[in-house]
């Protein structure tokens, strides 16, 4: 609740909780004081919010911050340079194959600070 009501009402309506396997599977097993589930398991939301799992995130340990919750459309990923393709001819020549290296350089940042927060665990 102190994690849904940190981020501003403005970006609380296109928000999402964010969190990996191991946490939601946690998080399914909460109830309220009237024994009914945190999680609402007809539509996978938490209090009307979609919930996104990435295994990226952290486990719920000590020192982690394993769920977030914001509206992402804050997170810009911006394209610094096209991809650029190398062809690696002679590293394969001996089996009669040819190689690709590629590389692609983006960059990433959250635009408004105040539209995404984390929950630390102590």
């Amino acid at each position: 609740m102190d994690l849904f009501f940190s981020v501003k009402p403005e970006y609380r309506k296109n928000a999402v909780w964010m969190m990996n396997d191991t946490t939601a599977l946690a998080l399914r097993k909460l109830k309220d004081a009237d024994g009914n589930y945190l999680w609402n398991q007809a539509n996978d939301t938490i209090l009307g919010k979609t919930v996104v799992i990435s295994n990226d995130m952290p486990d719920a340990d000590s020192g982690k911050k394993p769920i977030l919750f914001g509206d992402l459309s804050y997170y810009w990923i911006i394209d610094r340079s096209p991809v650029s393709m190398k062809v690696l001819q002679e590293l394969f020549a001996a089996k009669n194959q040819v190689g690709y290296l590629c590389n692609e350089y983006l960059d990433a940042r959250l635009i408004r600070s105040e539209a995404v927060k984390v929950i630390a665990i102590k």
